[in-house]
């Protein structure tokens, strides 16, 4: 059966205007926005994040990695461990789409297993397909802000980056490069991450895809925090708006405040569920929280967002039928 082909969504976040999903992976692999279920801004392929350290190189699929997918209770937040006995590091990652700003945000816990300081680099690849096509995107590395832009008429995206050193704050990326994929025998400019250095090549457009690097010195058995997000908006501004509020607030405020929005929407009607078991009250909390991610803010109730079965039907299911808003 086709069907067996498809890798399902394990993880949605959503604010009702842009849902990201991850796959079994912890791939980000779909990205709508402004309406969901419309304009899928990757067409179902893989944003990839990879580890680099001590020469050894590892992208987030790769057998290597044992990982477990879970949220934060009563959220939309995920809590994701990655643990790679080979490069002697374990990940902790919470992501979530902000309930207020069309803004996807990551924070990456690293924890380095062994009794020297070491340098870890991490690396964020986008492989954008805005309007659901790659035909005629463009991409650059802006100096000013550093941080990487993606955009075709009216969708904008930024890609920035921070990191906690010694109790502030350091914004954007320490290394970048954009370049051609899908054409020219080019896989993509996520290769180049691959021997810890990328290009420094900043801008490209047709079919492309950027790749992006923070660099994090964690001490001896000890940890150090990265930050990884994506502004979208309509036009440059609004995205360097949405940059700039990351800035101001600090995005572990925004994560925090994400946080506490579904906790308390998930539990605002008030309903005694005292009889039942705590893993059974657990689910139907989880449950209205995941049907939440498939609604639009407009009010349409889609069937599902899993995009790999256009590959197989030229169609998806991201429609809003009757039936299914019914059972919803």
């Amino acid at each position: 059966m086709v069907y067996s082909e498809r890798m399902p969504r394990d993880l949605p976040i959503a604010n009702g205007s842009l849902l990201v999903n991850f796959d079994a992976m912890y791939q980000l692999r779909d990205l709508y926005w402004p309406r969901i279920g419309q304009e899928n801004h990757t067409a179902g392929h893989p944003f990839r994040f990879g580890v680099w350290v001590e020469g050894q190189f590892r992208w987030i699929d790769d057998a290597s990695w044992q990982r477990t997918l879970e949220y934060m209770p009563d959220t939309l937040v995920t809590a994701v461990t990655l643990s790679n006995d080979q490069l002697a590091l374990s990940l902790e990652c919470q992501d979530c789409v902000d309930f207020h700003e069309n803004l996807y945000l990551r924070k990456i816990i690293v924890h380095n297993n062994t009794p020297r300081d070491r340098e870890v680099r991490l690396f964020f690849g986008q492989d954008f397909h805005i309007d659901s096509y790659a035909v005629g995107d463009s991409a650059y590395y802006e100096p000013e802000r550093q941080a990487v832009f993606h955009y075709k008429g009216m969708r904008w995206f930024i890609i920035n980056c921070a990191k906690e050193s010694q109790g502030a704050w350091e914004l954007g990326i320490d290394q970048w490069a954009v370049g051609v994929k899908e054409a020219l025998q080019h896989e993509g400019t996520w290769r180049d991450a691959e021997d810890g250095v990328l290009s420094g090549n900043a801008v490209a457009q047709g079919s492309v895809d950027s790749c992006v690097a923070l660099h994090l010195t964690v001490p001896a058995n000890g940890v150090a925090v990265g930050w990884y997000w994506i502004g979208v908006g309509n036009k440059f501004t609004e995205v360097t708006r949405v940059n700039r509020v990351v800035r101001q607030k600090g995005p572990q405020t925004l994560l925090k405040r994400t946080c506490h929005y579904w906790k308390l929407w998930v539990a605002k009607e008030e309903e005694d569920l005292s009889v039942l078991p705590d893993a059974i009250r657990h689910l139907y909390r989880r449950s209205l929280l995941i049907l939440r991610t498939q609604i639009d803010n407009g009010g349409a109730i889609l069937a599902a967002t899993d995009y790999d079965v256009a590959r197989y039907f030229s169609d998806t299911y991201a429609y809003m039928w009757p039936r299914d808003g019914a059972l919803v």
